[in-house]
């Protein structure tokens, strides 16, 4: 009824920002007595008029009805402090190419609201159903992770995880193509003609450097979004060679700090200290960022390396999870996004001199 009680938007600064009308009830609502429910059933679906219009409001079908609760602020009458802007989903939408409503419109190829994407079609029973049987999933799949586990809904986080991991993120590995010119005794093979892409690969003992390209391909908003301030996102960077040794491993976490008018980090999600950030990282809609990996590669490396990448989540960061939860904590699993993989060649470097030069000579009299 959060949702359904609502009348109408007030503003598109959030917090609650809107006018709530209960819906008028049917007879026996609200009684425990079987037969009585079964006449309450009864007359909703005789009258389903009634149900539809005080629970099917047009501004539901509206995103701008999001921005009620998915905008926040906070004012001086909060934090003794400012008016302070915090999240915003709604506004990043806007400016996505989901919305129509932005630049980048052609990139979409129809409008998807908020509902669209977190409310798609599934089919029902309900009295409200449309012409072919669907009504909006009430399951309302997003990115919290946590809640289903900590209510013991297992179906919910399983259908959290689906919802996140098909192509909304895409990470991708640039392959480190050199610059560098090699020459070689060795014929070319003709078959070789035929392939475009530049030759990859690291010499023994040289620093070698990965970069990363990671698309917000598929969410209509920012990522990551909601209370990032409490939330983790990052990439996991793994360098191995052919025996599974580790070279290299790498799993920074870029999300948001928010700090109180001494600098503090606020960490407790206590948002009524928040007067700003000293940090902030996310994709928007459409976009993407580059990130890059620098690392030596030993001399006693066995080729090729294996370089794997993967964008992982958590919704809720393990020190705010333990502070909040106390004796209820529970481990907040990770959920891997998007991942990539490449294998690079290694190689010995011989430098070019002037023994080279008469092994050249010599190689030309074999001939």
């Amino acid at each position: 009824m959060s949702c359904h009680g609502i009348k109408s938007i007030v503003h598109l600064k959030g917090v609650a920002s809107y006018q709530f009308q209960p819906k008028q009830d049917y007879l026996f609502a609200y009684s425990n007595n079987p037969i009585l429910t079964e006449i309450h059933v009864l007359l909703v679906r005789v009258r389903p008029n009634q149900h539809i219009e005080g629970l099917g409001k047009p501004i539901l079908k509206d995103p701008r009805i999001c921005a009620s609760c998915h905008a926040q602020f906070m004012d001086k009458d909060m934090n003794n402090w400012g008016w302070v802007k915090m999240q915003d989903e709604y506004s990043a939408w806007l400016k996505s190419p989901f919305s129509l409503l932005s630049q980048e419109h052609f990139a979409s190829k129809e409008l998807q609201r908020c509902q669209d994407c977190h409310m798609p079609l599934a089919k029902s029973n309900d009295p409200s159903s449309d012409n072919n049987g669907d009504i909006r999933s009430h399951n309302s799949p997003s990115a919290n992770t946590f809640l289903p586990l900590l209510s013991n809904d297992i179906e919910q986080f399983e259908a959290t995880k689906i919802f996140l991991q098909p192509n909304k993120l895409r990470i991708n590995i640039d392959t480190p193509n050199r610059e560098d010119a090699v020459q070689t005794l060795v014929t070319l093979e003709e078959s070789l003609r035929s392939f475009q892409e530049t030759p990859y690969y690291f010499y023994l003992n040289e620093k070698a450097t990965i970069i990363l390209v990671v698309s917000n391909t598929g969410v209509g908003h920012d990522f990551p979004g909601g209370t990032i301030d409490i939330g983790e996102a990052w990439i996991e960077f793994l360098v191995l060679d052919a025996e599974g040794k580790q070279i290299y491993a790498s799993g920074l976490v870029d999300n948001e700090q928010i700090v109180d008018r001494q600098g503090n980090h606020v960490w407790k999600h206590d948002l009524f200290n928040m007067t700003g950030e000293s940090f902030r990282r996310v994709i928007k809609a459409g976009e993407s960022d580059i990130v890059s990996f620098s690392f030596s590669v030993p001399s006693w490396v066995k080729s090729p390396l294996t370089i794997t990448s993967t964008l992982k989540y958590q919704k809720l960061n393990t020190r705010y999870a333990k502070w909040a939860l106390k004796d209820k904590y529970i481990n907040i699993p990770i959920i891997d996004l998007a991942w990539d993989s490449l294998l690079v060649p290694i190689k010995i470097k011989r430098e070019v001199g002037k023994d080279n030069h008469a092994n050249n000579d010599l190689y030309k009299n074999i001939r």
